[in-house]
């Protein structure tokens, strides 16, 4: 099953194609363009950065990624061309492709058109993405061209938009702690907002709700909202917030199922944002499986109970980028006296 990560990400890369093929005709070169797509992609998605000082905007960085990928087709074409003449019209292609990427930016909410005093729609954009690729490629666009363009490219921002939008319920809510000892961090539960028959206490539905199949099964929905909230974050270009989410450890005697709603998460982009909380105690009873399920790619952080019973205890969790410490804990006061000795440790 396709996470929303994926589905959002592969909709954005199939559309990307598509104008290029559109813009280029009988000149467009799948390979050449999967290269650019790629790095795109993965500094658009994924924040990947090759260069050692990134530049603070978001979208320099981008380019920047852009840049240092022109760079790469360039050297590896002086390397394999065989003729002068070869060579040059392989080079001209590697940068005017580069050149016409930069127009993707606005068309997938990286650059807000709002920015350019000079510039007031998406329509203007797409004409100067044109004419960009009439002078460099030296080829014709007719006007029902460009104009089919702009509509799809319209509609394919729109659509993008409505995806997110349509996971909204009033049945379901995520709620959002943050974490006062680090400001980035965010404790993540789903709350419902049905109204329940009044002979129901809420110690009852409470117990219900977080307990059991009802607590497993509520993860489908926490997840798809979660994932909902971490690509709103990265298509604003917002990598630092990270997601504890809640966690059923029941679900280990339940491979199946743990698979299947795990797989909602099944997205590095998603993984690198959202970590699944389990108490200490919970991860000594399924090591192997939260060590195998680490291994493929999923995070999980760890809330110290008393089953931790010395400093050595928190000293093996080194692997896990977060460790909670409640202040009910009786390790509190030694860990918080040590804190500087523990690199992923979290007081609460």
């Amino acid at each position: 099953m396709n996470n929303l990560m994926d589905t959002y990400i592969t909709f954005t890369e199939k559309k990307i194609k598509k104008y290029m093929k559109t813009l280029l005709a009988k000149q467009y070169d799948e390979n050449l363009v999967n290269e650019y797509l790629k790095t795109y992609m993965n500094a658009r998605y994924y924040n990947i950065q090759n260069t050692d000082q990134p530049a603070r905007a978001f979208y320099l960085r981008i380019l920047e990624e852009l840049d240092y990928k022109e760079d790469i087709l360039m050297k590896k074409c002086e390397e394999e061309s065989e003729s002068l003449n070869e060579k040059q019209s392989q080079l001209n292609k590697i940068h005017n492709l580069k050149e016409l990427f930069a127009y993707i930016l606005f068309f997938d909410n990286v650059r807000n058109i709002e920015n350019f005093k000079s510039i007031d729609n998406i329509k203007e954009i797409i004409s100067k993405m044109v004419q960009t690729t009439k002078a460099l490629f030296k080829t014709e666009i007719s006007q029902s061209v460009e104009k089919k363009l702009y509509e799809e490219i319209k509609n394919d921002m729109l659509e993008k938009e409505i995806f997110l939008e349509k996971f909204d319920t009033d049945e379901f809510a995520l709620q959002f702690e943050n974490c006062k000892t680090a400001d980035e961090v965010y404790f993540a539960t789903l709350e419902q907002k049905v109204k329940m028959p009044m002979q129901y206490s809420e110690t009852a539905i409470d117990k219900v709700y977080h307990e059991g199949i009802i607590a497993e099964d509520k993860l489908q929905v926490e997840y798809i909202l979660l994932s909902v909230v971490v690509i709103s974050d990265i298509v604003n270009g917002n990598f630092t917030d990270k997601y504890i989410a809640e966690f059923a450890s029941s679900l280990f005697k339940k491979k199946q199922k743990l698979d299947s709603i795990l797989s909602i998460l099944g997205n590095q982009a998603l993984q690198d944002k959202i970590s699944l909380n389990i108490l200490y105690s919970d991860y000594i009873k399924n090591q192997k499986d939260v060590l195998a399920y680490t291994k493929k790619g999923y995070n999980f952080t760890i809330t110290l109970d008393n089953d931790a019973n010395s400093i050595g205890d928190v000293e093996a969790l080194k692997m896990f980028k977060m460790v909670i410490v409640p202040q009910k804990l009786s390790l509190y006061k030694d860990i918080k006296s040590n804190k500087a000795l523990f690199h992923n440790v979290i007081l609460k």
